[in-house]
């Protein structure tokens, strides 16, 4: 299966410039799936405006990319805010997975980041459940930037069947080291590929640093985009691969659930 890494940068609060920037690319794509960063339709932060962009889930933005999928023949994974599935005035940031055929699954970012220059529990709710799904013969897990500091969120997704976690995000210059450090760990002990989009650009104080990757099950980096510019990186998801990691390695078969209890004990009793 073919992956494209679309490393753009966004024009911060401008859906239709963004949008037409997505559909270019995929329409050109050789790609099965593109993914592109973490808010990638409405930018990183819009701050004010986002109560205005945000849309439900069956607004005329997702109507648009569940047409260009259809039309194309290809599928995506993107960011975009969204409004609340239940709470009538809360905003999601949000990830949709969206398959040739213009079916949709949604995942809100579980993980709010909210120290240094991060500002999200000011904008929007959490999500609370993990999202795995079929795209092009592949099961996907979604991920949202600060996601990946919690091993157990990516080990629940592979847990739930994921050949493929995607991290879509919005990672600034001084951070994108931490994210090089843990990806490889996150593919390694999940034996699964891990695939990493990040942003470009500068909004406010923020210069987002790119170098977005696709990580094999062996922790191996399989491909790289540039840092601080735009770049459209394709690359090959092997299913020989996962297989051969998971027979040397089968840490999903060798995981226990039960520390998940523990680990849920632990938090809420202190």
């Amino acid at each position: 299966m073919k992956l494209l890494l679309a490393q753009c940068a966004p024009v911060v609060g401008d859906l239709d410039a963004n949008l037409a920037k997505l559909e270019s690319i995929i329409t050109k794509s050789e790609a099965d799936l593109t993914v592109f960063p973490e808010l990638f339709l409405s930018g990183y932060i819009p701050r004010d405006n986002l109560a205005e962009i945000a849309e439900d889930i069956e607004g005329p933005t997702m109507a648009n990319l569940r047409t260009i999928c259809r039309e194309s023949e290809k599928a995506l994974v993107t960011g975009i805010p969204l409004r609340h599935p239940k709470v009538k005035g809360q905003i999601t940031n949000s990830a949709v997975a969206i398959d040739k055929n213009g079916n949709v699954g949604r995942y809100d970012k579980t993980y709010l980041p909210t120290f240094g220059p991060f500002e999200e529990n000011l904008y929007f709710t959490p999500g609370s459940s993990e999202f795995v799904t079929d795209v092009s013969d592949l099961k996907i897990g979604v991920i949202i930037c600060y996601d990946l500091f919690f091993p157990e969120l990516s080990k629940l997704l592979a847990l739930k069947g994921a050949d493929l976690i995607i991290c879509i995000s919005a990672s600034p210059t001084a951070t994108v080291a931490n994210f090089k450090k843990l990806i490889p760990g996150r593919a390694l002990e999940n034996a699964t590929y891990v695939a990493y989009v990040n942003n470009v650009g500068m909004h406010l104080d923020l210069i987002f640093g790119g170098e977005s990757r696709l990580v094999d099950p062996r922790g191996d980096v399989a491909a790289e985009a540039r840092p601080l510019e735009e770049d459209l990186i394709y690359c090959d998801i092997d299913f020989s691969k996962l297989e051969f990691a998971r027979r040397m390695r089968p840490t999903a078969r060798d995981s226990r659930t039960e520390v998940f209890q523990a680990i849920f004990d632990l938090k809420k009793f202190g």
